[in-house]
């Protein structure tokens, strides 16, 4: 029997070509003190994306799960799992690894972000699943558009093979998920809006990412491209999950919990308080370390 899934609204058909931004989003570019910006997100894949996206091994997934709280995970196959026969359907040939927490059924709100570390570029996707089958999933795209380069290290990505690995739960204060988030240089961030669900690059330094003695995480928000979608996101619902990957080691951790915004004119920092914590091992690599992490 299918979960009833959390109570968010259809969106209108057929879609504008622009999504206009949503109410959190114009609050956090006022609040700090961003310029204002018209629509940019487009609702449908151009076909330089639908190339992008069928020659990556990797991306990072968000969805919700059975309370509607966000969750983060990962899919990997050899380049051309995913691919994209028109600009609103994505076909993904992959599994969620098991234990997966996130919604995967026909309905269910999901977003994706793939990122060439190599070229430092990247691209999201936001929308629902139209079909949900044993191999794999196939997408109803609602909004598609790229980032900006910056913060983005520059590693090999490997292909995946065809076991997407186990989820475990562990607790959020283990020593060894700490060291993993303290040595990091990139993390992904699942957020949910008014309309859906998204998932968000970060990148920085290793070492970016503070972990408090009380297991609060401390996260600077570096100047991007004034978006706001997570942030934005945040301020209409602090629930969010965090996924950190240890490429090399196959390993992904996704923490569960709620988020705080800073936001003004001379200040952007966040914070997040983990609840619940899961560690997804694959046996096989996700990639090189990057060259901040040799």
């Amino acid at each position: 029997m299918a979960t009833p899934l959390p109570d968010l609204p259809l969106p209108d058909r057929p879609l504008p070509d622009r999504r206009p931004w949503h109410a959190g989003e114009e609050a956090a570019r006022r609040a700090a003190g961003a310029p204002e910006i018209g629509p940019v997100i487009r609702t449908a894949l151009s076909a330089q994306q639908r190339d992008f996206f069928a020659r990556l091994p990797l991306v990072f997934v968000a969805g919700l799960d059975k309370a509607g709280h966000p969750a983060a995970s990962l899919l990997h196959g050899a380049p051309g799992f995913l691919t994209c026969p028109e600009p609103h359907h994505m076909e993904i040939a992959a599994r969620l690894p098991s234990g997966e927490r996130l919604l995967a059924q026909a309905g269910a709100p999901f977003a994706l972000i793939g990122v060439d570390f190599a070229a430092r570029r990247r691209n999201r996707v936001n929308g629902r699943i139209a079909e949900a089958r044993a191999g794999g999933l196939d997408l109803a795209v609602e909004e598609a558009f790229g980032n900006c380069p910056k913060y983005i290290a520059p590693r090999e990505i490997f292909s995946g093979g065809n076991d997407p690995g186990v989820w475990t739960e562990m607790p959020p204060d283990d020593a060894g998920l700490r060291a993993m988030i303290a040595k990091a240089d990139v993390f992904f961030i699942a957020s949910r809006g008014p309309d859906g669900v998204d998932m968000s690059h970060r990148g920085g330094p290793p070492g970016f990412v503070r972990v408090g003695r009380d297991g609060v995480l401390q996260i600077p928000d570096f100047p991007g491209n004034n978006y706001f979608n997570s942030f934005g996101n945040l301020l209409h619902d602090p629930r969010a999950a965090l996924l950190f990957v240890d490429f090399p080691g196959g390993r992904a951790l996704h923490l569960a919990g709620e988020a705080r915004v800073h936001l003004s004119i001379g200040e952007r920092f966040w914070t997040f308080a983990p609840r619940a914590a899961w560690l997804l091992s694959a046996p096989q690599a996700f990639g090189a370390p990057s060259a901040t992490e040799t």
